[in-house]
């Protein structure tokens, strides 16, 4: 035989060695893949909730500021919300949580005069709270956790806050106001 003409063959060995290598390096490669979309997607959802807390402040806010009436909602783990009664027209604007977002919505004389929904992410928790007399105010607290691990560490906690009726006639102007945390 020549050795010219002889074909070197790989063993069984040789082959099993190179299909664990390359599985070892297709394994990290999905690993690293896998993080860099989680990474991504919580970039996402943080610029969205950092575009959506500023919106929903301002306007909870200003319907705060023009309401006569207030009544916090009740839901499943306290008060759910908020209805709030503009003095100037006795329109009625309804403020609910529920699963990671909040319902604005707005009616006169019982029909619905439009509404909107402000995503604020899927492990956000909501608490609404009204203080009495002699400053009566809303408070909205926004919960919402950053990380895998539900410890202190990892939650944001943004607080929205609005003097009730500053804006009606029978309120003295330049009352206090404070906003988002």
């Amino acid at each position: 035989m020549n050795s010219q003409s002889s074909r070197r063959a790989y063993s069984l060995i040789e082959v099993l060695l190179a299909v664990t290598i390359v599985s070892m390096v297709m394994t990290a490669v999905a690993v690293a893949m896998q993080a860099m979309y989680r990474v991504d997607r919580q970039l996402k959802d943080n610029a969205a909730y950092g575009q959506v807390v500023p919106r929903l402040s301002l306007q909870l806010r200003t319907d705060t500021h023009a309401a006569g009436d207030v009544a916090l909602l009740d839901g499943p783990k306290g008060p759910g919300g908020v209805s709030l009664t503009l003095a100037a027209d006795g329109e009625v604007i309804v403020y609910q949580s529920e699963a990671g977002r909040v319902l604005r919505t707005r009616r006169r004389d019982g029909e619905e005069l439009g509404h909107e929904v402000y995503y604020l992410g899927k492990t956000a928790t909501f608490r609404w709270q009204k203080t009495g007399p002699p400053s009566s105010m809303v408070e909205l607290e926004i919960v919402r956790a950053m990380g895998k691990i539900d410890s202190a560490d990892s939650q944001q906690v943004d607080r929205i806050v609005a003097a009730i009726g500053i804006r009606t006639p029978h309120r003295k102007e330049g009352a206090l106001d404070a906003s988002v945390d």
